[in-house]
């Protein structure tokens, strides 16, 4: 007679992709808690899908950006999974700063400062149960978001040893970390030439926001969320929202984006959605490749 209730067959797998939906057993199993890396010698990378919970346009959930983070997360795993990184999937983190977007109903968000602080947290506490790195999956290109985000890279690069974030003579095994560098955050920013030439003209031309980059993902990812009757209806809005940046705009309305989205979402389709997520997905193993040194 068995004494421990049988476990289903996705609860077996010794390396499970969901952090989330494991059991802390199987986590143990992986290595999490015990050393730098796993029992088998392959380090463990948590992949933190983040978003916002945002106004975007008439036709989009508040949850578009924390949509998209997930999506290009999960897309991201057979990837990482060829660098021999054992990578593991983080529940996403939705609530961030978000002051672009604060005059539209349903927004929510918090200060750029809470935000650092929680990403350090959890960055430590990954830290402390041996992981080799956080790998933030971000799709929420709101300034002060991006600098809460840069601000915890660079005070990771800037710890003890004075690695910079790139892997050296005093990394363990696989690029993990040691007592002398602390443990990488990797975060692929989108709006960095490098990666942005990789994504559609519309995301290049900034007018992006709930436009047809985005529609597009959410039809491939959650069609079901998305208001068809709404968005075939939508007008182009060329508005750019990196340009209106640079001018030193500080909300929407401001950046002549009056009902939450520039761009052409009439124009979005789920084939576009998925070509984008294939690409955000090979972006993040790119930047985990460099950032551990694989």
């Amino acid at each position: 007679m068995e004494n421990h209730p049988r476990r289903s067959e996705a609860a077996r797998d010794p390396s499970p992709d969901r952090w989330g939906h494991a059991t802390w057993t199987e986590l143990a199993e992986v290595g999490i808690g015990r050393a730098p890396t796993t029992s088998r010698g392959d380090p463990v990378v948590a992949v933190l899908p983040v978003g916002a919970v945002e106004a975007h346009g008439p036709h989009l959930p508040l949850v578009t950006d924390v949509i998209i983070a997930v999506a290009a997360a999960k897309a991201a795993l057979p990837g990482l999974r060829r660098l021999g990184c054992r990578p593991t999937l983080l529940p996403p983190l939705a609530y961030t700063a978000a002051p672009f977007a604060a005059g539209f109903p349903g927004t929510i968000s918090v200060r750029p400062a809470t935000v650092s602080a929680l990403l350090s947290d959890i960055a430590e506490s990954l830290e402390q149960q041996g992981v080799a790195a956080l790998v933030v999956v971000n799709a929420h290109l709101d300034p002060a978001h991006l600098g809460a985000i840069a601000e915890v890279v660079a005070g990771r690069d800037a710890g003890p040893g004075g690695a910079g974030g790139q892997p050296g003579a005093a990394d363990g095994p696989g690029g993990a970390p040691t007592p002398s560098r602390p443990m990488p955050v990797i975060h692929p920013d989108l709006t960095e030439r490098r990666w942005a030439s990789r994504l559609t003209d519309e995301f290049r031309s900034g007018a992006c926001h709930a436009g047809r980059y985005e529609t597009s993902v959410v039809m491939a990812a959650t069609p079901g969320l998305v208001r068809e009757d709404v968005r075939a209806g939508l007008r182009e809005n060329p508005a750019s929202l990196a340009r209106a940046i640079h001018r030193g705009t500080a909300t929407f309305k401001e950046a002549g984006v009056a009902e939450a989205y520039c761009g052409d979402p009439a124009a979005a389709t789920a084939r576009e959605g998925e070509e984008t997520v294939a690409a955000l997905a090979a972006i993040v193993v790119e930047a985990v490749a460099e950032g551990l040194g694989r």
